[in-house]
């Protein structure tokens, strides 16, 4: 499909073909159990193929629904809520078509180490709007979704203002899967001499994250 085919050609990331020319998996396949665990969170059904890519910025989403609906390079006026020629991304993106010719647009935002905010996701909801519309008006062949996935399901997160299809199938919450973080990892902080987590600390500790005694 046109749009997928334009999301592939801004995919030029080098992170992302270096891990994948390392580990033998130049198109980013997902395991075939985690793909459909992802389809059925969403109530969709199998693709035949699917692009995949991280870290795919926002703009490059924009870009790709623009050029397919409009064809030519020749300098387009900037809507500012929608293309801000700045770094923000998805961590995870998945696009294919089915059969009824529409184009699919999952976009993943992962949590390890800290948690999900009300205000990073209403920031995040505001830019996905402005580039697909509040109902998803804007591209009448496109279908985005959205899900949130951390070791923890998040349970205060507002859903005041976020788009529909931020949202799971009764609008209530967003759409969740959980990630899988080892146990017992460790982080340096900085601290006063007390131990004390401080910025500005001129002592460092060593924290465990996930004990496995807790």
């Amino acid at each position: 499909m046109e749009i997928i085919e334009h999301l592939k050609s801004f995919n030029r990331k080098e992170r992302f073909h270096l891990v994948g020319q390392l580990l033998g998996n130049t198109e980013f396949n997902l395991d075939p159990n985690i793909l459909q665990k992802i389809l059925d969170l969403l109530h969709l059904d199998t693709p035949i193929s699917y692009f995949s890519a991280m870290d795919y910025h926002l703009d490059w989403i924009y870009a790709s629904l623009e050029l397919a609906h409009v064809h030519g390079n020749k300098p387009r006026s900037r809507v500012p809520s929608c293309i801000k020629a700045t770094q923000e991304d998805v961590d995870f993106l998945l696009a294919f078509g089915d059969e009824s010719g529409k184009t699919h647009i999952i976009m993943i935002e992962a949590k390890g180490d800290t948690s999900f905010t009300n205000k990073q996701l209403q920031s995040k909801a505001n830019r996905l709007s402005a580039i697909f519309g509040k109902d998803n008006e804007k591209w009448s062949n496109v279908v985005p979704h959205f899900l949130i996935c951390s070791p923890i399901k998040p349970n205060r997160l507002k859903i005041n203002n976020i788009p529909s299809f931020m949202l799971n199938k009764n609008n209530d919450n967003f759409n969740w899967f959980r990630l899988d973080m080892p146990l017992n990892q460790k982080k340096v902080t900085r601290c006063h001499p007390d131990g004390k987590a401080s910025e500005d600390g001129e002592f460092w500790k060593v924290d465990t994250l996930r004990n496995s005694k807790s």
